[in-house]
């Protein structure tokens, strides 16, 4: 069978699940789905399986990509999959794999305060004009200005809608925590759900 793209959501307790533990578990669910799965060669042969842009602990997504490379399976896999699965982790729909992860430019996320003044307040915050902030590079920690890699930002009541760059440098809502906490005095309450991938043209990507 040919290369497979599952998308799913990562939502409520399921957020604090790692990526490691994500992947487990879907590993157990395609066992349990009776979903055939290749493996690489060698002494140590794992699942040819991977996830786009794995989630920091705690985030929420709707967009979620994982690519598997599958040998056999019943007709309706995602119905399947998805008897296998614990709550919270759901998947959406099955496709061939048609354009690499590597297309992935921007993801937009939806970041959830307190209240609309707590809203507003990081908002301005986020318009200055440098918002540097520590990251985690391969050479140590680095600072990385994170202002320029926010594309879009808008607000709707408490939300804070925002495109943030995911290619390179990748940009999180981590990083976004991090430059509020500094404009703040203190670390902010926020939720953040990822909505959507796109590629560089700012088209949805499939």
């Amino acid at each position: 069978m040919p290369e497979l793209r599952f998308r799913f959501e990562k939502r409520g307790r399921s957020a604090f699940l790692s990526h490691l533990d994500v992947m487990r578990t879907f590993q157990r669910a395609f066992v349990r789905a009776e979903i055939g799965v290749r493996h690489s060669e060698g002494f140590n042969p794992h699942p040819k399986m991977s996830i786009a842009l794995p989630l920091q602990l705690g985030c929420e997504s709707v967009c979620e990509v994982l690519d598997v490379s599958v040998l056999e399976g019943p007709a309706d896999m995602t119905s399947a999959l998805n008897a296998a699965l614990p709550e919270g982790l759901h998947v959406l729909s099955a496709s061939l794999q048609e354009r690499p992860v590597r297309e992935i430019a921007w993801a937009e996320w939806r970041i959830s305060l307190p209240s609309e003044g707590d809203a507003e307040e990081a908002e301005r915050i986020l318009r200055f004009p440098s918002l540097p902030v520590e990251k985690k590079t391969k050479r140590g920690l680095g600072t990385l200005d994170i202002a320029p890699h926010v594309q879009l930002l808008s607000r709707e009541g408490r939300d804070l809608l925002l495109r943030l760059r995911a290619d390179s440098p990748v940009v999180n809502t981590g990083d976004v925590r991090k430059a509020l906490a500094a404009g703040l005095g203190s670390e902010p309450r926020m939720k953040s759900l990822r909505l959507r991938l796109l590629r560089a043209d700012g088209e949805t990507f499939q």
